[in-house]
């Protein structure tokens, strides 16, 4: 297989995984690389996820959608995806599909993490 357009570093910020994209998210390249990590993050019982898209040059509608059907993952294994540093084509098209109210967005990298805690807090115990 070709290497692909999508290169991911990850790191871990306490129970929060951040994943750096850079590159291209493409139909049947990057879009399926990004989807074998988060199943793997998931399988490793890592479900709370910061995606950093600040390195993205260019993302298409099967990298966009490739990322709402791994939130949705996230979510049913307890965890969930934030995402960081949407640049101004990226969240052009999230908005157009109606995306920026399904995701919490943002600028700082420790706001993110952090809104995991504040998840948890919020959430109804009993």
């Amino acid at each position: 297989m070709a290497e692909s357009k999508l290169i991911i570093e990850e790191r871990q910020t306490g129970d929060v995984t951040v994943l750096v994209l850079t590159g291209q998210m493409l139909l049947d390249d990057g879009d399926l690389v990004f989807g074998k990590r988060i199943s793997d993050l998931i399988v490793r019982g890592r479900s709370k996820i910061v995606i950093d898209l600040g390195g993205l040059t260019y993302i298409d509608s099967s990298g966009v959608g490739m990322i709402v059907f791994q939130q949705k993952a996230l979510k049913q294994s307890g965890g969930g995806m934030k995402l960081l540093h949407l640049n101004r084509r990226s969240e052009t098209l999230f908005g157009m599909l109606k995306l920026l109210i399904v995701f919490e967005t943002f600028e700082d990298e420790a706001a993110a993490v952090r809104s995991f805690a504040s998840a948890v807090n919020r959430t109804p115990t009993g």
